[in-house]
């Protein structure tokens, strides 16, 4: 019996020096810009955008260098009124079972974290993106705009007729949209870190490595 407990103490102790070795390393590199150019004056208008835990690019639903329109399907009730789309790549087991925070449970997390999980992209429509504490615009280059469209557009699935794989028994809101991802989620690839490797994709400013959205968002609050 002596054993045993001596055991599962050893255990909790390199379970919790793990977490703290992740969470310690995690926020070091969070904290590490790179890319840190200045914006330009003037240019393609996109936003950076947080729930309070999944980062979203925010991007123009139309414009002479892409029309996600053509691919993403709008609902009618509001495609006359819509002007950005939203990007969230994320775990695919974690958007079934978490609607809201409050349907959080350990095992989801530990799902998601833990295993290698398959992905899905989450697709949201906005007339408007207003600023805050958790959202934040940006200006970039065509070239930039370019980079960030051929990073999202890789992470679909595509059928065998290269068309994107909806997700139709999956909603968040009443028009927003699920659709197939590629890659796997897990405890070095999250949510926060596929939003930060398309700023980086792009040149844009970034974490060195991040799993939160803090840091990303700290990052151009102190640019401003």
């Amino acid at each position: 019996m002596k054993a045993v407990l001596r055991f599962l103490i050893r255990a909790l102790v390199l379970l919790l020096s793990a977490v703290m070795t992740y969470l310690v390393v995690a926020v070091m590199l969070s904290l590490i810009p790179v890319n840190q150019k200045p914006q330009v004056s003037e240019g393609i208008e996109i936003y950076i955008r947080s729930n309070g835990v999944h980062l979203q690019v925010v991007l123009p639903v139309e414009n002479p260098i892409k029309d996600w329109s053509e691919e993403i399907t709008i609902d009618k009730r509001i495609a006359g009124r819509v002007r950005y789309i939203s990007f969230g790549w994320g775990d695919k087991n974690f958007y079934y079972h978490t609607p809201e925070w409050s349907d959080l449970t350990f095992a989801t997390t530990f799902k998601a974290l833990m295993l290698k999980s398959p992905s899905l992209m989450h697709i949201d429509f906005y007339a408007s993106v207003p600023e805050g504490r958790l959202c934040k615009q940006l200006l970039i280059s065509r070239e930039q705009y370019l980079e960030m469209v051929d990073f999202v557009d890789a992470a679909f699935q595509r059928d065998s007729l290269n068309h994107l794989i909806p997700v139709d028994d999956l909603h968040y809101n009443p028009t927003d949209r699920f659709y197939e991802a590629r890659g796997n989620y897990h405890l070095f690839y999250t949510c926060n870190t596929w939003t930060n490797s398309c700023l980086k994709s792009a040149g844009l400013l970034a974490c060195l490595w991040t799993p939160f959205d803090r840091g990303i968002l700290w990052h151009y609050r102190k640019q401003s």
